[in-house]
């Protein structure tokens, strides 16, 4: 076998989707300033386009939980890092799902994960111990846990309130005046009281407080980490926006409790969704961080993977250490082992043409795509060796020909399982646009949607909000349509006719 056949068998980037490859991240996660804010709890809202890294962050924290509970910090996860969501399909969009309604439901939930985390610990206090059986008395916490059971009894306790018939026994959680401490008490109900008076009467505040006190006793603070936001009211935008806001209402009723912090891994665009048209908590928002990535950043990830390699290690026979601690020699790396350009004339060198073709209409280029275009560059380049082509000259690993094939399977995947998966309502009209032109206008668009002026402006403006359309408001044809979608959907350069 070949030296670079060899080689490219044995090459790992990683995968594209954080949540597969938690296991190896810390092998070559750099510790930015980022992660520092975040690990001293600087930070608890962080925000960034899909693909930028933020279950990657929250996948590290977890990982790290071991090294946060020597500092006596405990990490709860809000929410399943794989498969279906905890809360997904457990609200009826049908149901009553006012704001105060659902911020309820997420403090007796957040309430619910604490105690079941106390309840595990070997060593607690009076006051975890009362909670923890005022909680499984009143039915809110079983033996046997799964954060969908919990968030599923947290929902029905709120939204079943007021709800029995008359001479029904149902159990109330509330703080007994005497002791102060809480209690599940036995009710016979014969009235149906007013909703809004029954959910005032829930001291989920007072009991949050409770638990930041026995907290405090035992010298713990507990983070609640909520992830994957994105994927858990997808199917409706009302319910996601109503859900969300109520979320965030809860983190800023949360801020007073020193020893209870939520943080939060937020797709930037849906927080701009559930804030539109105002959002008065927004305002007390201010531990907060946006994930954002130039070349240089980018460059330093892509070399980070590489070198978590040790035969590319002993290939190009450097110092690996020094190697990530010098931005110039990424940049070296990247020059040996891919061709000069992939496309000749006035264009950008390789590293260049990856990030220009991989970039939505936003102009912001993901690590999930970049990692995904690496992984199909060694998957193409390893097929043709094995099928008998001539290596790449020099030290280059990857020809000129591989590019273009492996840019086709990103933007295949990245429109079929990105773009459609999360905007199913807008793909009957990406998809009238196959085999067309890259570049349209209103009149276009007007007799291929077959559309008013009203509905397709609106159209055209969910595009390219969710950067299927890159804007380009001084040219006469100014929806462009960036190179990630074009393979996908057989689409030429051109203005379309």
């Amino acid at each position: 076998m070949s030296t670079k056949k060899a080689l490219l068998a044995k090459l790992r980037v990683g995968h594209r989707v954080a949540e597969d490859e938690k296991h190896e991240l810390a092998q070559y996660f750099v510790r930015t300033s980022q992660w520092t804010k975040l690990e001293n709890g600087e930070i608890d809202i962080v925000y960034g386009a899909k693909g930028t890294g933020k279950s990657a962050l929250y996948s590290l924290l977890m990982n790290s939980a071991d090294s946060f509970a020597d500092k006596n910090v405990l990490l709860i996860p809000a929410e399943n890092p794989l498969g279906a969501s905890a809360f997904q399909g457990l609200i009826d969009e049908s149901a009553e799902n006012s704001e105060t309604n659902l911020s309820y439901v997420w403090k007796l939930y957040i309430l619910q994960i604490i105690s079941s985390k106390l309840r595990d610990l070997p060593d607690t206090s009076e006051i975890a111990d009362r909670l923890v059986i005022a909680l499984e008395t009143a039915g809110l916490l079983p033996k046997k846990v799964t954060l969908s059971s919990l968030f599923s009894r947290a929902k029905n306790y709120i939204q079943n309130l007021g709800s029995s018939e008359a001479t029904d026994v149902e159990y109330t959680l509330a703080l007994d005046q005497n002791t102060g401490f809480p209690i599940a008490t036995r009710k016979v109900s014969y009235a149906k009281p007013d909703k809004g008076e029954l959910l005032s009467s829930v001291p989920v505040n007072d009991l949050l407080a409770f638990a930041n006190e026995g907290l405090g006793d035992q010298k713990k603070k507990v983070w609640v980490l909520f992830d994957r936001l994105d994927v858990a009211f997808a199917s409706s935008a009302k319910l996601e926006k109503e859900a969300l806001r109520a979320l965030f209402r809860v983190y800023a009723d949360l801020k007073p409790l020193e020893n209870i912090q939520a943080k939060m891994f937020v797709r930037k665009d849906i927080w701009e969704r559930i804030t539109e048209g105002g959002f008065r908590e927004a305002s007390h928002i201010i531990k907060t961080d946006t994930i954002q990535w130039d070349r240089d950043s980018l460059v330093n990830l892509v070399a980070s993977r590489l070198l978590n390699n040790q035969p590319l290690v002993e290939y190009l026979k450097i110092d690996k250490n020094e190697a990530l601690q010098n931005l110039a020699m990424q940049e070296q790396i990247l020059r040996r082992i891919l061709p000069d350009k992939v496309d000749t004339g006035k264009n950008p060198d390789a590293f260049g043409w990856i990030l220009s073709r991989v970039q939505d209409g936003t102009k912001e280029a993901a690590p999930r795509e970049i990692i995904h275009m690496l992984e199909c560059l060694i998957k193409v380049q390893l097929k043709k060796l094995e099928q008998g082509r001539p290596e790449p000259n020099e030290e280059i690993l990857f020809d000129r020909s591989v590019f273009k094939e492996s840019l086709g399977e990103v933007s295949k995947v990245r429109y079929e399982q990105t773009f459609c998966a999360e905007n199913p309502k807008l793909k009957e009209f990406t998809e009238l646009l196959r085999a067309g032109k890259c570049e349209q206008n209103n009149k276009t668009l007007s007799e291929t949607w077959q559309r008013s002026q009203d509905e397709l402006q609106a159209i055209a403006d969910q595009l390219v909000s969710t950067g299927f359309f890159e804007l380009r408001t001084e040219k006469d044809f100014p929806y462009w349509i960036p190179f990630v979608y074009r393979d996908a959907l057989d689409l030429v350069q051109g203005k379309a006719a």
